[in-house]
């Protein structure tokens, strides 16, 4: 009876999927035959598809991370011997083809994204890759503006959330975080009136809010979901759509199945004191499954299960009764835990003695972006480390043989075991031709060349443009009157102290008297008063000084680093001064510069971490030592550490200084008379204001060394 059960079941299973080949068939009227590349001159790579009929231009779009290029061919279906090739050519690393339905998707995966185009010819599709200009999307795509957002309510109860593009999108990457669909769509404006929330709870689907925003050259869309739900993204032409449908009670059903963790047929046990080898006798019986049960299998059980997956009744049993299962092929094998753990051990050193045996081969590899050295060491740091901790496991009986190839020769694909070194293999560098020389077994030397080719990579490098911005602004005022007094001869000419009269010989001290309280700086105005009839002279100075200025002074300092490194760039003078030893007076120097120090570190989402010193000093007056002058520098400098988005500009700090002050000379008394004393006195203002701001833009740089 179960016979036939099962018969009918392979049939009907049969039947389904020549119906589903069938349907297919009818509506793919075209498939996709060949897939073939190959590299042409002007570092491009050309993929080539070739279909049975007419081919038709796909529908395309990239993704950043990972860089991907994707090609929708619609009405096609797929009839390749292998669906996934690998290239390895240049920036291609592997094309994938998938067909659901009637529609076809070809990926390309690269190792980062680059330009490239798309040309019918005939039954081909010809997908060409321009490695010269590899750089992000944002910089190699042209750019776009989302020109709608709409909401549609699918046939069967589906929430369609609709983007209309000016053009064909280039860069959309759909993602689930939790309960919510997270689009990011790069290098695409998003209107301000789109740049809103959509509440479309009243459509009964499992989406219930649509949030889109603007983050920069980019556009965010956050959808907000109830329930338990299954999700699509695709692309038609300008327009991408993602399909948010609820699951039905069978797909419910089966996810939690899958939850729980056992997925086989329900069945219900009812024993008292039965044998364990009858009931996984039973067991087997029921799944139709293969089943070795060791000798050492004894004892009995008492059990009672209603309505349990048949693997989880099989793990209950083995668990109570201290036992095994492992399964090779369609075959169950069961036994007591230890004798199975003693069995894979016994295999596992008779692998490694096969290993020890293995011949050793001797490869070069040839390093690009590192050098050999530094690889030598790494390898060699990861071998030690990897012996210490073998030995801290207690080894092998104190041999001192660590990372053993284990593989099984049967078995090129078992990776029980596998390691990068075995404990014949050698690791030697050449820095001349920067090669690795690897002496160990074909397998070892094949797992270090995957190694070797993740670390193998160019290291993205930065730009660090600075300005730093000093403005100064100055206003100084000075008002004041210098009064003299003298005398005149009998010949008209101004006596002076210590003077003698015509005609005597006595000196006649004749003083010349004054009060100055003029500006410093002299703007003179002098106007002299003689009394008639008399020898006495009054002259009266005004000087009065205004000075305005304003300067501004912007040093750029730039440097270009590899990430993680640190860079320092420096530009001004160095300023000698003497001091004095025992050895005598010497001459010494000091930097008076405009420096930069930098290190920055580029984080996922094309941020740049920076810790920055950054000194601005200047030689501002000489003071006086006890051995002569000495010139005083004076100095400015920021040390911090920032995070900043690539190609944005942000402002460290700076430093505002405001100096104003107003001071009064005058006569003792004289000068506090109300309105002529301020003839015997002398007014001045000062007011100056300085300022230092410090900018900083960070701009990560492609392969080829240009701004992104």
């Amino acid at each position: 009876m179960n016979r036939k059960v099962i018969y009918k079941q392979l049939l009907s299973a049969v039947l389904w999927m020549l119906s589903i080949s069938i349907v297919t068939a009818v509506h793919a009227s075209n498939m996709l035959e060949d897939i073939s590349f190959a590299s042409i001159p002007g570092d491009k790579i050309q993929v080539t598809l070739k279909f049975s009929e007419a081919a038709v231009e796909p529908g395309s779009f990239t993704i950043d991370s990972p860089a991907r290029i994707s090609l929708d061919f619609p009405d096609t279906g797929v009839a390749l011997k292998n669906k996934r090739q690998t290239i390895g050519i240049g920036l291609a690393r592997s094309i994938t083809a998938v067909s659901a339905g009637n529609r076809t998707r070809v990926v390309l995966n690269l190792t980062s994204l680059t330009k490239y185009s798309t040309a019918v010819e005939g039954n081909k599709v010809v997908v060409t890759l321009d490695e010269a200009n590899t750089s992000a999307s944002t910089a190699s795509l042209s750019h776009n503006a989302i020109e709608n957002i709409d909401f549609r309510l699918g046939e069967e109860g589906e929430g369609n959330v609709v983007i209309y593009f000016n053009k064909q999108p280039e860069s959309v990457n759909l993602k689930q975080q939790g309960d919510r669909l997270v689009l990011d769509i790069k290098d695409a404006s998003l209107p301000g009136n789109l740049e809103r929330r959509l509440d479309v709870t009243d459509f009964k689907t499992p989406v219930t809010f649509v949030d889109t925003f603007s983050k920069g050259q980019n556009t965010k869309m956050v959808v907000e979901t109830r329930g338990e739900f299954d999700h699509l993204g695709y692309q038609a032409g300008n327009t991408f759509v993602i399909e948010v449908k609820e699951l039905t009670k069978a797909q419910k059903k089966a996810k939690e199945k899958a939850k729980f963790g056992y997925t086989g047929e329900r069945l219900s046990l009812n024993f008292q004191d039965i044998e364990v080898r009858a009931v996984l006798q039973l067991i087997a019986d029921f799944t139709g499954k293969n089943m070795v049960t060791s000798d050492t299998v004894t004892g009995s059980i008492t059990l009672r299960l209603k309505n349990v997956p048949w693997d989880q009744a099989l793990a209950i049993i083995l668990k109570t009764k201290g036992l095994g299962m492992r399964e090779e092929g369609n075959v169950m094998r069961v036994a007591p835990a230890e004798e199975l753990a003693a069995i894979e051990k016994q295999e596992l050193e008779a692998k490694k003695q096969i290993a020890e045996l293995l011949p050793l081969v001797t490869e070069t590899i040839q390093l690009q972006f590192v050098t050999a050295s530094q690889v030598e060491t790494l390898l060699k740091q990861s071998r030690q480390q990897s012996l210490t901790g073998v030995r801290g496991r207690g080894g092998r009986g104190g041999r001192g043989s660590y990372n053993t190839d284990t593989v099984n020769p049967d078995n090129p694909d078992d990776e029980e075991g596998a390691s990068y070194f075995s404990s014949r293999g050698t690791i030697m560098s050449d820095d001349r031709t920067n090669k690795i020389i690897i002496r160990d077994t074909a397998r070892n030397i094949a797992q270090l060349r995957k190694l070797i080719e993740e670390i193998d990579t160019p290291t993205k490098q930065v730009l660090i443009d600075s300005r730093i911005v000093a403005a100064s602004d100055t206003f100084n005022k000075e008002m004041g009157l210098s009064w003299n007094f003298g005398s005149i001869d009998n010949n008209g000419t101004i006596k002076t102290p210590g003077s003698a009269l015509p005609g005597s010989s006595n000196i006649t001290q004749t003083a010349k008297g004054g009060v100055d309280l003029g500006a410093a700086q002299k703007n003179l105005l002098g106007v002299t008063f003689a009394l008639l009839n008399s020898d006495y002279l009054v002259d009266l100075e005004i000087s009065a000084s205004q000075i305005e200025g304003s300067g501004e002074v912007i040093s750029s300092p730039r440097v270009v680093t590899t990430n993680g490194k640190r860079a320092i760039i420096k530009a001004g003078d160095e300023v000698p001064y003497q001091t004095t030893s025992q050895n005598g007076t010497q001459t010494e120097f000091k930097e008076a510069v405009l420096s930069l120090e930098v290190t920055p570190l580029i984080i996922p989402g094309d941020k740049v971490n920076m810790d920055l010193i950054i000194k601005k000093d200047q030689v501002s007056s000489d003071v006086r030592t006890g051995i002569g002058q000495a010139p005083s520098i004076q100095t400015r400098s920021i040390e911090t550490s920032v995070l900043v988005d690539n190609g944005d500009t942000v402002v460290l700090g700076g430093i505002f200084e405001h100096t104003k002050a107003t001071l009064k000379d005058s006569v003792p008394i004289l000068g506090d008379i109300p309105v002529i004393g301020a003839a015997f006195r002398v007014n001045s203002r000062k007011d100056d204001k300085k300022e230092l701001l410090i900018f900083i833009t960070p701009k990560i740089m492609n392969e080829n060394l240009t701004v992104r």
